[in-house]
């Protein structure tokens, strides 16, 4: 087993799943984090997939704010007005803003890519884990 392509499958797994999640997935994330994998190697054709909620492991906590917005939203200066005004955090009204605002979602995303880059030990940590536990014996 390569960790090298097996990691290099996780990273790309991940990178598809935030491009294809759901405003309601990537809220999902951000409050609470769930990220997940599952990874199947046969000879050597390596197939990972993100799964989101499941059994806690080193994904789980990745993108996870709580429900803050992403950092990105302290980039955008004086056009904050651009998102709306968001309402409190911890409201379901907040929630519906997220789900609506296609603006607070892209930086969600973007948020994610980058969590996911600086996060490479623990996407390595997690591979580590799965090799030990899926080695020959």
């Amino acid at each position: 087993m390569n960790k090298e392509i097996i990691l290099e499958s996780l990273a790309r797994a991940l990178d598809s799943w935030i491009r294809n999640a759901s405003a309601q997935q990537l809220w999902q994330v951000l409050q609470a984090g769930g990220l997940g994998a599952s990874i199947h190697v046969e000879d050597d054709i390596v197939q990972a997939r993100v799964v989101l909620g499941g059994p806690r492991d080193a994904l789980s906590d990745i993108g996870k704010t709580d429900g803050r917005l992403p950092v990105t939203e302290a980039f955008l200066g004086k056009s904050v007005a651009a998102w709306g005004t968001p309402p409190p955090q911890g409201s379901s009204a907040r929630t519906q803003w997220f789900l609506s605002n296609e603006l607070a979602q892209e930086h969600a995303r973007q948020y994610l890519v980058a969590e996911v880059s600086e996060e490479r030990e623990v996407l390595s940590g997690f591979v580590d884990d799965w090799i030990r536990a899926h080695a020959p014996r």
